[in-house]
């Protein structure tokens, strides 16, 4: 499954670089590209974040190490704290809001994008090597608490709002 996560990664890098293209305008570019950017990018996440969850951190969290359901912890608090920004900045800059502040926009995607693709860097450096290193089977699925489906209607919907 760790075969599957990374390709996930390659997918977020793609739909981060289309997203970036767009936002690297001047001015505000067609809102309706922006908005299918910004959904391909958070459905894409989320549907990684849930797979990651239930595969990953689940077991990280089971693990009778110490040390790696530390790890894991430690990965999962700053993924919850990391998507929660997300989460309000996607919800919070609607389209006409982004028109009406485009440089404050792109600002705050360059930023998140930057954070996206170190935290996707991290887990390829770190954590993914660690769970083969410790033979954490990631195969089966595991219970989890997180909604996922939740927050992403909640932004699916602020993305196009008034589009």
């Amino acid at each position: 499954m760790l075969a599957t996560m990374l390709q996930d990664h390659e997918k977020l890098r793609l739909c981060a670089g289309r997203l970036r293209t767009l936002v690297d305008a001047p001015s505000p570019c067609d809102m309706a590209a922006l908005a299918a950017a910004r959904w391909d990018l958070g459905s894409t996440m989320m549907r990684h974040l849930a797979f990651e969850d239930r595969h990953l951190y689940s077991k990280l969290e089971q693990d009778d190490r110490p040390g790696i359901r530390a790890i894991g912890q430690s990965f999962q608090a700053e993924l919850r704290s990391h998507f929660g920004a997300y989460a309000d900045h996607a919800k919070s800059w609607t389209p006409d809001r982004i028109g009406a502040d485009w440089i404050t926009y792109r600002t705050a995607v360059i930023g998140f994008l930057g954070l996206l693709m170190a935290r996707i860097d991290r887990e390829e450096r770190e954590l993914y090597p660690l769970v083969e290193e410790a033979g954490i089977e990631t195969r089966n699925s595991a219970p989890v608490q997180n909604n996922w489906t939740r927050e992403a209607f909640a932004i699916k919907d602020q993305i196009g709002k008034g589009l």
